[in-house]
This record gives structure tokens, sequence and C-alpha cells, in this order.
């Protein structure tokens, strides 16, 4: 690892499980930060560039989505989210994944990350 301050930054909000070390190994040259929702909305100091939201309710992504207007958001349903959840999540998420694993969230978060370039 270089020691030059990483391009991006990815936010796990985090409900039920860390994903740490796996998914800052997986994804290599990033800031990765792991919060509960209600931190993460708190902190002021934050700006990620990526987002993803495991166990993911609407409402908890709406929020995220209200904080953090310019990060690109995916959202991992748990195992529990209805049918009409799911659909909503894709409304108001980036990208869905209905697995919750590590490394398809990191292979989700990369597909972002190549957007937020494609952009830039």
């Amino acid at each position: 690892m270089s020691d030059a301050a990483p391009a991006t930054t990815v936010l796990h909000v985090a409900r039920a499980f860390s994903a740490q070390p796996t998914l800052g190994e997986l994804l290599g040259e990033v800031r990765v930060v792991e919060l509960p929702l209600a931190e993460a909305l708190a902190r002021r100091d934050l700006t990620p560039d990526l987002v993803w939201v495991s166990t993911a309710r609407p409402a908890d992504v709406r929020a995220v989505r209200a904080r953090f207007p310019g990060a690109r958001l995916l959202a991992t349903p748990g195992r529990a989210a209805t049918s009409a959840e799911r659909v909503e999540l894709i409304e108001v998420a980036d990208l869905v994944l209905l697995d919750e694993g590590v490394v398809l969230a990191a292979a989700g978060l990369s597909a972002l990350s190549r957007r937020l370039r494609a952009v830039a």
C-alpha cells in the first residue's frame, strides 16, 4: 500500500456483521470505513464515494442517500426482506444485490467505482 491517501472512500453501513478485513483486501487501494447506521449519519467528517448498506431497508437507504447525495449506493437486503422492499430498494439505490456476501459486494462496489470514474 502506498503512502498517498486513497482515491476512494468506501463506507459500509453495517447492521449485523463486519466485512473487514475482507472488504478492504478485496477492494485494494481504498479507505474502508465501517459504521452502524446512526453513527454513519451523524459523522460530519465523512465523505464516502461509495456506500454499501448491508441488511438494507428502504428507509435506511433513503437516509443514507440524503446524507451522502454524491455517493454511489449499493444495497443488499436482509434475508427477511419482502418482495415489495426489494423493489423499493431498486428505486432508491444505484445497485441492489440480493446476496450479502462480502465478495459479491466488493464486485458490486468495484462496478460502481467504474461509474464514478466515467462521470469524473
